[in-house]
């Protein structure tokens, strides 16, 4: 099983352009707290990492959509869980979720309504049943700065390491499941190592 660990979701497009050309249609079950949805016009700081998922929904930048030959996700293969900043996105221009016809996107409200465990397993049966096969990718980010601030990009309101464990589980345990990523941790922010042993016993949960 692939376990890809990076400095930011830029590494998605990649992992999944990869797992596609091994496996056939891949869908993406993405927990992070930003929904990635700006292209290079829109991006508030310019950044790559503001933009993979429009990149694996082919909405560009149009030369790396076309690097990694997107769009690598079709009608219901792709869940948006934990993104927290609808309405930045909104103001910025960026394409929403329901614009590109493809993705369901739930915020912690959201999922917490749900409740965290049956929404995870609702992701890893849709993806499973649409794709086959999915990618499980992790930006700790989806965690609040409270709970997890060893990340760049703090923002209050994101889920617990339990909720998150919940979430992740059904998707982590899936028969669909075609590997995992996990980006965002920021080794200079965890002056006491405790955000590495978090994610550490997250993981050792989540695959054993």
């Amino acid at each position: 099983m692939p376990f890809l660990v990076g400095g930011c979701c830029t590494l998605v497009p990649g992992a999944l352009a990869g797992a596609r050309d091994s496996l056939g249609q891949v869908g993406l079950a993405y927990v992070d707290g930003h929904l990635d949805t700006y292209d290079g016009q829109t991006s508030p700081t310019g950044e790559a990492a503001d933009m993979p998922v429009s990149v694996i929904a082919g909405n560009g930048p149009e030369d790396w959509s076309a690097e990694v030959g997107a769009p690598l996700v079709g009608l219901n293969t792709l869940a948006l869980l934990g993104p927290r900043d609808r309405a930045e996105a909104q103001t910025l221009g960026a394409v929403l979720p329901e614009d590109c016809g493809l993705v369901r996107e739930l915020g912690p409200v959201q999922l917490r309504n749900r409740g965290l465990s049956a929404a995870g397993q609702d992701a890893a049966e849709r993806l499973s049943w649409a794709g086959g096969r999915y990618w499980l990718h992790l930006d700790v980010d989806v965690l609040s700065e409270e709970v997890f601030p060893a990340t760049d990009y703090l923002m209050p309101g994101g889920l617990d390491l339990a909720e998150l464990r919940e979430l992740m589980e059904p998707l982590a345990r899936g028969p669909g499941l075609a590997g995992l990523s996990l980006g965002c941790y920021n080794p200079g922010k965890d002056t006491d190592g405790s955000g590495a042993r978090a994610l550490v016993e997250l993981f050792g949960q989540l695959l054993c």
